[in-house]
């Protein structure tokens, strides 16, 4: 019964606060995963450092970054690697040009940041995985489109028609940006599909499930009141730096930029199963839907990357990373600079040898 009724509480508060357009962080969730002492990064400290597993160096850690790095006036570089072990940084080392103040363009990693956000909205019961989402443009109840649910859109196997990797043409992903309602541009477009069915790659779809964030608040104010408060606040992100669409929203696709040890604190809050000190911030059962392959893709789960031994991250343009290994009980940053898109393809590469190389140094634990 006192479940029950903290659950209705919850409910009721979120309920009335989007009714005054301006969503509420909805009372913490259980107390889970106590730190002794309370202190470092997850008590409101900043973050502390610790000592490489054993094995480990510097130095072997510095031979396969200094080399991607490359010289001072090096365009196409990684710009910042971090390692963090537990919920210390063991490793951290930036690009000269760059360091831990540096805004880092996180391009369609922000696409993990989004799916967060959908995580919080349905475990606080305003969204439902496996119903349709509340898009007005498909409010018929004869639309074909309403078979299209909330896990086949985070599974990027909605069925809608989309082209986004034809190249020296007017694909979507162009109009996509060129357009000054992207969430609506996408909500247009035909079933071409059956849900489930095939795996494609749309930045619109997570153009349009970063939408619905403003949906259920009511307004822009209210939306971001409700990132603020339900994610960037309870894990201590502050440098968010996010690209907005003319309305003034959230683009949902990219933009949700940020400095390379917030995004270290991202991966940390998915290490920790969605817990932040003592205080859930989003339930395990998202933790284990974002990383789960996707019936359409083993390579792909609910808007993150599957990555090797049960590990996944957020994945962006030219070599944006953010790795979160349960077995090595370690979160990975990797960021990159270049000097445009003929560039990114290769820094991509370059980024994921360098993730690779500094994975296979440390041990399980």
């Amino acid at each position: 019964m006192k479940k029950q009724w903290l659950r209705t509480l919850t409910l009721l508060v979120v309920a009335i606060a989007m009714v005054a357009g301006v969503a509420a962080l909805p009372p913490a969730g259980p107390s889970a995963v106590q730190a002794s002492p309370k202190s470092g990064v997850q008590y409101g400290k900043d973050w502390q450092t610790g000592k490489l597993p054993r094995g480990v160096t510097k130095a072997k850690i510095d031979a396969v970054v200094s080399p991607a790095m490359g010289s001072k006036t090096n365009p196409n570089r990684v710009a910042s690697v971090i390692v963090v072990v537990g919920d210390k940084i063991v490793y951290e080392r930036y690009h000269p040009r760059e360091n831990k103040t540096s805004i880092m363009g996180l391009f369609s990693a922000s696409k993990s940041f989004t799916s967060s956000i959908i995580g919080a909205l349905v475990d606080d019961g305003l969204l439902s995985l496996d119903a349709t989402p509340p898009v007005a443009a498909w409010s018929d109840p004869a639309d074909p489109r309403r078979v299209v649910t909330l896990r086949h859109l985070l599974n990027m196997s909605s069925g809608l028609k989309w082209d986004e990797l034809c190249r020296n043409c007017a694909n979507d992903l162009n109009r996509l940006i060129a357009s000054p309602d992207p969430a609506s541009y996408v909500a247009s477009q035909p079933l071409e599909k059956q849900p489930n069915t095939e795996w494609e790659y749309s930045s619109g779809t997570s153009a349009l499930l970063g939408s619905l964030v403003y949906t259920a608040a009511g307004s822009v104010a209210g939306g971001d009141t409700y990132i603020k408060a339900r994610l960037l606040d309870p894990i201590g992100i502050k440098s968010y730096t996010p690209s907005r669409d003319a309305s003034g929203r959230y683009l949902g696709y990219i933009g949700a930029d940020m400095n390379s040890r917030d995004m270290a604190r991202f991966g940390l809050l998915y290490l920790n199963r969605g817990v932040w000190g003592d205080k859930r911030v989003i339930s395990e059962a998202w933790v284990d839907f974002v990383k789960t392959p996707s019936p359409a893709n083993p390579e792909y789960g609910g808007h993150f990357w599957i990555y090797k031994d049960g590990g996944f991250m957020a994945r962006g343009l030219g070599g944006q990373l953010i790795v979160i290994s349960p077995n090595k009980k370690m979160v990975m940053v990797v960021t990159t600079k270049f000097d445009g898109l003929a560039s990114s393809e290769a820094m991509m590469t370059k980024a994921e040898a360098v993730r690779d190389a500094i994975y296979a140094l440390f041990p399980n634990q």
